[in-house]
């Protein structure tokens, strides 16, 4: 990509910091973080991009089709995007279409099974507890407002207008002025990219609108927005380097001072970048992967209390890492979603049993607030209802916060901690 619009490795890379600590406008997507599927398929949707370019439409179809086989959704609006791009600029083009759509279709569908039974998924009824809590309303509204409902944005809105700003004030100098900085297949690259985030803000415009009739986020869950929600300040941050790079180009005048300077200003850059995008891991490593003091004898003691894959009952919130931690499995946690929307009831009504009932889960807004609706509930259960849940579903151990009584008949195990663990039979 980089290399299409002719930027320089020191200004790719003050790019990228300046892009890395924050990649998302306001719905929170990012391309680099951690492993997951949807960072492969944006990888893949950049190199289909870079061979588009090049017409080599073999290659680029079957980038393409595995972007959609890693995550049908980012691959999805990736390639949907990039074909409208490549249709508005078909002309003087060398593009195949009948050697890259096969090409695409055979990558798309390497994963078959997952790509159909997404979409049969999605097509299909499921139940749960009751009309209200259906699975898109408890994937939407309830756990992912943050990433789906542009109501709950708030004042990210703002972000998102200086960003497109930016992006405006590059697309008119590329329109305008750039031919007498840049040389010509640079430019033309340049338009490209930016006309390609403009086709992927279409989608996003498109999202926010049906967000407005779609109160139970029946469309809206399959992500309208998170495509442009990333790929516009990538866009920005890459194009604003490639002008300010030309522009630094044509100073003859102290250009040993100004590289000097421009090296000294990267490094700084560059290392606040690794502060921020890494939340001041960077600066400690070795406490990065830490356990929080609060919680390290807690786990400790369930190691030493109960036996290896036994599970536990903690709060609904806060205990995402206690499987991978102590190898002892948690009844349900809020963060923790299943990937199959078949599978969002049940998921729903543990968190309702940890709640003490259903109503908590739609009694106020969702995301954040609902997880800690979710934790204050749970700290109110009496002793009999624990002992109700602990039957329930097989547990060895119940975690509670301080000053919260346990089941009838359990001993609290002697730790100091801020949590509590309670554990079978009477204390020996």
């Amino acid at each position: 990509m980089a290399a299409e619009l002719g930027l320089g490795l020191p200004w790719l890379l003050a790019a990228l910091a300046l892009w890395l600590p924050r990649q998302g406008m306001l719905a929170g997507e990012w391309m680099l973080g951690s492993a997951e599927p949807k960072t492969f398929a944006y990888a893949l949707v950049l190199l289909a991009f870079v061979s588009w370019r090049r017409g080599r439409s073999g290659l680029g179809g079957l980038q393409a089709g595995l972007a959609c086989s890693a995550h049908v959704l980012v691959g999805g609006y990736g390639v949907l995007t990039l074909a409208a791009l490549a249709a508005l600029r078909r002309a003087g083009r060398c593009w195949r279409w009948w050697v890259a759509v096969p090409a695409g279709l055979a990558g798309a569908f390497a994963l078959y099974g997952p790509v159909l039974g997404r979409v049969a998924e999605l097509a299909a009824p499921t139940p749960t507890l009751s009309p209200r809590l259906n699975p898109a309303w408890l994937y939407v509204l309830f756990r992912h407002p943050h990433h789906l409902v542009p109501s709950s944005w708030g004042s990210s809105w703002c972000w998102v207008v200086v960003v497109v700003l930016g992006w405006g004030c590059l697309g008119a100098w590329l329109a305008r002025g750039a031919e007498l900085r840049l040389p010509a297949d640079q430019v033309q690259a340049c338009r490209d990219l930016w006309l390609w985030s403009a086709l992927a803000l279409v989608l996003f415009g498109m999202g926010v609108v049906w967000s407005l009739i779609d109160p139970q986020g029946l469309f809206i869950q399959l992500y309208p927005f998170r495509f442009a929600d990333t790929l516009v300040p990538l866009c920005l941050v890459l194009l604003g380097a490639r002008a300010l790079q030309a522009i630094a180009h044509q100073q003859s005048s102290g250009i040993v001072l100004q590289k000097r300077l421009a090296m000294v200003g990267l490094a700084l850059l560059l290392g606040i970048s690794a502060v921020l995008s890494s939340r001041g891991a960077v600066l400690r490593p070795w406490r990065a992967y830490a356990l929080p003091a609060e919680k390290a004898a807690l786990y400790q003691a369930l190691k030493s209390s109960t036996s290896r894959g036994a599970r536990v009952l903690t709060p609904p919130g806060g205990f995402s890492d206690l499987s991978l931690r102590t190898g002892r499995a948690q009844v349900v946690q809020f963060r923790q979603v299943p990937g199959s929307m078949g599978l969002l009831g049940a998921w729903a009504q543990r968190l309702a049993d940890l709640a003490g009932g259903e109503r908590v889960l739609y009694d106020g807004p969702g995301g954040g607030a609902a997880e800690r609706r979710l934790i204050q509930a749970y700290g109110q259960l009496q002793p009999q209802a624990l002992a109700a849940l602990a039957r329930r579903y097989g547990v060895e151990a119940v975690v509670t916060r301080e000053g919260q009584s346990g089941p009838p008949g359990w001993h609290r195990a002697a730790l100091r901690s801020p949590w509590w663990l309670w554990l079978p039979g009477s204390s020996t």
